[in-house]
């Protein structure tokens, strides 16, 4: 639920534009779409299986204001890290965009477009 003044980081909403090279190979470049203001809150105690190793995810919950923008292709850009949505929720009620991304890089090589 959206509060007054709760709105205080900026995330970069990134959207897939997909290229063909000469081979047919797809390559998906994210573009910064625009920048809006949301609310970041750390998930806590979360746990991955991976290769029979046990590590701690960096999994963050957004919650922003509803937009045309956000789908499950888009990534989200904060804090210089980037971002895939694993799920988001539209609230109708009161307009907001519930989502849990994990980060998926520790860099942020993202095309700026004009």
């Amino acid at each position: 639920m959206l509060r007054a003044g709760s709105l205080t980081e900026r995330v970069s909403i990134l959207v897939p534009i997909v290229e063909r090279d000469k081979f047919n190979y797809q390559n998906a470049v994210y573009v910064n779409q625009k920048t809006v203001w949301a609310n970041i809150t750390y998930q806590k105690g979360a746990q991955a299986l991976t290769a029979g190793e046990v590590w701690m995810t960096k999994s963050v919950s957004v919650m922003m204001r509803n937009n045309d923008i956000v789908n499950d292709r888009c990534r989200l850009g904060w804090d210089g890290k980037t971002y895939r949505i694993e799920s988001f929720n539209r609230s109708k009620a009161d307009g907001s965009i519930a989502i849990v991304a994990s980060v998926i890089d520790e860099t942020n090589d993202v095309e700026e477009v004009g």
